[in-house]
Order: structure tokens, then C-alpha cells, then sequence
């Protein structure tokens, strides 16, 4: 299987897997709000936010290790792939014994930093001590996903996380009919996730029989690979921050409420993140290969109409999401919460921003990302100190609006200077033809929907909505395709129907 093939079976499957991904989160949060009651389900947002910002430690291993091995199996170069995984073995489960640490330190002083009851604290600690457990294993197992994704079998990866997905969704139904607490259903769910372990070793051993499991620290190629690791985790980390330091701003700045109000929109919204961030991780294995070859053709193919193919992807979800906004958000957690809609669409808007991906694969392949690293750190800081002061005020309005003003540095700063003056890559070109006619798509489809008469009732006016916008948005997507884009949207549905 060509390396084309293995990215569209990768983005294909990624997409189903994220679709079952959110469908599974949209569902489990209005039932985990009403078993548990807003302000305790507030408590699991608050704690998975701590852990997940532990990520940083890995300090952008994850896509140098992609990069890496990806070049070093294109050259033939085993003995350098074999170290580099012995030596993230042991990396990484140094960083998994430093993560617990890190959050069992953390509870003992939660009662003092957050703005709980005591009665939420001792939950929050046992949330902690649970996630501490767990740390060490998705630490030590997180190079298995690197090297596979490295053998472009990205495709077998999102089939294999079905697995866990299945046991989660098993154990939620568990937690309604048992009614189990907080704290056991915790820590069935963080189990689930380890459940595919064995898989991942048997494909690590069917793809590169070369490998060996002993951990394993060889220096010289740590160097060799630390400066570029350093260079992602220097705008990682503030990327990464900005993301994540939100629902823990919400918890300091603004109450347990408006943490569970963050979630109720990122359960909807997230949709979206999930499916159009699958597109990095399919695409950064085969750019790497397509820069370390020096293959132009492929390289701007990959800037302009892979960003084209994504953005038709992204504006589709954005446009018909806030079409059937009002009906959704009724239907996910009731019409008590629709003061959150002016949010709602403007977080939407917000996410447009992520039709850089494509293009974000080329930088990442690449060897110089400090230029990206100082945009980074600006808009990170700037909307961060904008989401802290305004949290008081707005609540979780005022993460969105840090939002806002994150995604406008960035944009400004790739469409204004990099993209054109580093990557020789026309930002005019990316409005006109791989981006700009397919927004203005779904503002079109958008406004039409929003003028269609009410249906009688929610369930009604999400599927007329929904359909009214779909319809409209692909007419307008056929009108704006080429022969090669039809041709390419067919070879994809023949492909899959076989």
C-alpha cells in the first residue's frame, strides 16, 4: 500500500474513530451531569485538565520520535530507529514516575488551590492519587503509538482504539445501572485506556521485528535528536498551556459551574477539534519523507489542497454545527443552558483556525521551527492573561474570548509572514482556493438555515436544519470542485466500498 493510500485510509479511519469518539463524549456528559450533579462532574474536568497539561513533560518527543523514525525507516537506518526506541523507553518512563510524583504533591495541597468544599476535595484527591497510578503505564506505552504511526499505520491505530472506546462506553452504562461513585467509575475508564497495550506490542514486533523492549539510554543519538525535541516543546509548551491551562483557570478564577459549562461546550464543540486534529498525526509521517526527498510537487499538494480537502472538512462541521446550534445544545443538557449560544458560536468560529494542519505538517517535517515558536509564545501569553482577567466577568466567556485573541496572532502572524516568506507558499493562493470559498459556503448555509421557520421542536429542527445545511453545503462544493478533486472524492468512496 502506497503511502497516498495509507494517508486516506489513516484520515478515514481517524474520522470514524473521532465521530465515535465524540458521539461517546456528547452522550456521557448530560448522563454524568445528572448522576453525578454538575459541580462533582466538574471535579473529573478539573482533574483530567491537570494531568493532561503532565503532556508537557514529554517535551515534543511525540512528533520528534514520528519524525525520526520516519526518516530513519525510509533510509534503511534500523540501528537508529532500535535506539531511539530504547532510549524513549527509558525516557519516558522516568517522565511517568515524575507525573505521579507531580500529582500526589498536588493533592495535598488541592483544598488550598482550588476553590472546592471539603467534601469535593477528598474526591479530587482520590481522582489524583487514581490518575498518579495510572501515569506510569500510558507514559511508558506512549512510544508503541510513535513507531507505529511511523510504519504509516495510522489506520490500524484509530481500529485498535476502538477497543478501550467499546469498554468506556461498557462501563458508563455500569456506572447508571450499579450506581457506582465517582471514584470507581474513574478508575475503570482510565483502565480501559490500557487495555490495548498487548495489541500495540504485537504490531510493533509484526512491522519492525528488529525492535527490543529493554530499555535502554544511548546518549549520542539523544543528542542527535534533543535539539530538535527542544525546539517543538519550546512552542509546544505554551500551545500546550494555552489549551489546556483553561478549565484550570475556570476552576481558580470562576467556580465548579462554569468549569462543567466549559466542558458541556467542549463535549459539543470538541467534535470537531477531535476530527480535524487527526489530520497532523496521519499526514506528519508521509511529510517527512516528502521533505527529507526534497519532492516539490508533493509538498505544495500537500500546502494547497490538502489544506483545500481539510478546510471543506472543518468549515462543514463549524457552519452546520452553529446551524443547528440552539437545537443541540436544547437537546444535549436542556434549554436552561442556551445562554451559553453566543459562546457556543464564537468558540465555533474560533476553530476555523485549525485549517492550518496541513500545512502545520510541512513545518513540523522540517528542521527550523523557532520563527513559529516566538508566535506561539505571544499569542499563548496574550490570550491566556486575557482569558484570566476576564474569567471573573464572564465566566467561561472569557476563555473564549482568549481564544479568539490566540487564533488572530496566529493567523496573522502565518498568512503575513511565514507561509510566504519561509515556506515560499502563496498565503493569497491558500485564501482564494483552499480555504476562502468554502467559508463563505457555510456562511451562506448558515444564514439560510437561520431564516427557515421553526419545524415544531427540537428533534425536528435539527434534522431539518442539519439536512438543509448538508444539502446546501455540498451543491456548493460540487460547484466549486475540479475534475481532479471529483476524481479523487470517487477513488476515495471505491476504495472503502471494496
Amino acid at each position: 500500500m502506497g503511502s497516498s493510500q495509507k494517508i486516506v485510509n489513516g484520515v478515514v479511519w481517524s474520522t470514524l474513530f473521532n465521530i465515535v469518539n465524540a458521539a461517546y463524549n456528547f452522550v456521557a456528559v448530560p448522563i454524568l451531569i445528572g448522576h453525578f450533579g454538575k459541580s462533582q462532574y466538574g471535579l473529573i474536568g478539573l482533574a483530567m485538565s491537570i494531568n493532561v497539561y503532565m503532556r508537557l513533560m514529554d517535551m515534543g518527543f511525540n512528533s520528534t520520535n514520528v519524525r525520526f523514525f520516519s526518516t530513519w525507516l525510509t533510509e534503511h537506518n534500523y540501528d537508529k530507529v532500535l535506539k531511539a526506541f530504547q532510549t524513549s523507553l527509558s525516557f519516558y518512563g522516568f517522565i511517568g514516575l515524575l507525573n505521579g510524583i507531580i500529582l500526589i504533591v498536588i493533592s495535598f495541597f488541592s483544598y488550598s488551590i482550588f476553590n472546592v468544599t471539603p467534601e469535593q476535595d477528598v474526591i479530587l484527591k482520590h481522582l489524583f492519587y487514581i490518575l498518579a497510578i495510572v501515569a506510569f503505564c500510558n507514559w511508558f506505552s506512549s512510544c508503541f503509538d510513535q513507531l507505529i504511526k511511523a510504519t504509516e499505520n495510522v489506520a490500524w491505530i484509530q481500529r485498535r482504539q476502538m477497543i478501550p472506546k467499546a469498554l468506556q462506553i461498557l462501563i458508563l452504562v455500569a456506572t447508571v445501572l450499579l450506581d457506582l461513585n465517582i471514584e470507581t467509575y474513574f478508575i475503570f475508564t482510565c483502565l480501559a485506556t490500557l487495555s490495548i497495550i498487548p495489541l500495540s506490542i504485537g504490531k510493533i514486533r509484526k512491522e519492525t521485528p528488529f525492535i527490543n523492549f529493554l530499555p535502554k539510554l544511548h546518549w549520542p543519538t539523544f543528542k542527535e535528536m534533543l535539539p530538535y525535541s527542544l525546539n517543538i516543546f519550546s512552542f509546544s509548551l505554551f500551545q500546550f498551556s494555552f489549551y489546556h491551562l483553561r478549565p484550570v483557570f475556570l476552576g481558580m478564577q470562576g467556580s465548579m459551574e462554569s468549569v462543567a459549562d466549559f466542558r458541556i461546550l467542549n463535549g459539543i464543540i470538541g467534535i470537531i477539534h477531535i476530527m480535524v486534529s487527526s489530520f497532523l498525526p496521519v499526514l506528519l509521517p508521509s511529510t517527512a519523507k516528502i521533505v527529507a526527498r526534497k519532492d516539490q510537487k508533493a509538498y505544495y499538494k500537500v500546502a494547497y489542497d490538502g489544506t483545500k480537502y481539510l478546510s471543506i472538512v472543518l468549515c462543514f462541521c463549524t457552519f452546520g454545527m452553529m446551524a443547528v446550534g440552539p437545537d443541540t445544545l436544547s437537546l444535549y443538557v436542556g434549554e436552561d443552558y442556551l445562554y451559553l449560544i453566543p459562546w457556543f458560536n464564537l468558540w465555533l468560529i474560533c476553530n476555523l483556525v485549525s485549517h492550518n494542519q496541513a500545512i502545520s505538517s510541512l513545518i513540523l517535517a522540517g528542521s527550523d521551527i523557532r520563527a513559529i515558536t516566538y508566535s506561539t509564545i505571544v499569542a499563548s501569553v496574550l490570550g491566556l492573561v486575557a482569558s484570566w482577567f476576564m474569567i471573573p466577568q464572564y465566566q467561561v466567556g472569557g476563555v473564549v474570548i482568549g481564544f479568539a485573541i490566540y487564533g488572530s496572532i496566529q493567523m496573522l502572524f502565518y498568512y503575513l509572514y511565514y507561509w510566504p516568506r519561509k515556506m515560499k507558499i502563496s498565503s493569497w493562493r491558500v485564501i482564494t482556493y483552499s480555504v476562502g470559498p468554502y467559508i463563505l459556503s457555510g456562511i451562506i448555509g448558515y444564514y439560510v438555515c437561520r431564516l427557515l421557520p421553526d419545524c415544531g421542536g427540537h428533534w425536528r429542527n435539527f434534522f431539518c436544519y442539519g439536512l438543509s445545511f448538508a444539502v446546501i453545503y455540498l451543491v456548493a462544493t460540487m460547484l466549486l470542485s475540479t475534475k481532479e478533486d471529483r476524481d479523487f472524492y470517487l477513488s476515495i468512496l471505491k476504495r472503502h466500498r471494496k
